[in-house]
């Protein structure tokens, strides 16, 4: 499973990959939504379209944050042993 994260100014957003191989977008402790790929997730973080308000509301006002998932951390997955 692969985990991207990216560390904004009010907390860390994390894009978890489940098994069915389904996304979901996590502020924190916080779900903010299920998705058909990790990029369609960076993608509402990138266009602040997340639903949540806090993020949503520096539409226009930030300028350093990852515009696609390349630029989110990709978090090493530890393999089952």
């Amino acid at each position: 499973m692969h985990i991207y994260t990216y560390n904004s100014d009010i907390g860390t957003f994390e894009i978890r990959e489940l098994e069915d191989k389904t996304y979901e977008l996590w502020l924190e402790e916080e779900l903010l939504g299920a998705y058909g790929s990790a990029e369609l997730a960076a993608q509402d973080v990138a266009e602040f379209n997340t639903d949540y308000i806090e993020w949503d509301r520096f539409k226009n006002e930030l300028e350093n944050f990852p515009s696609t998932l390349r630029q989110w951390a990709k978090v090493k997955e530890e393999s089952p042993h």
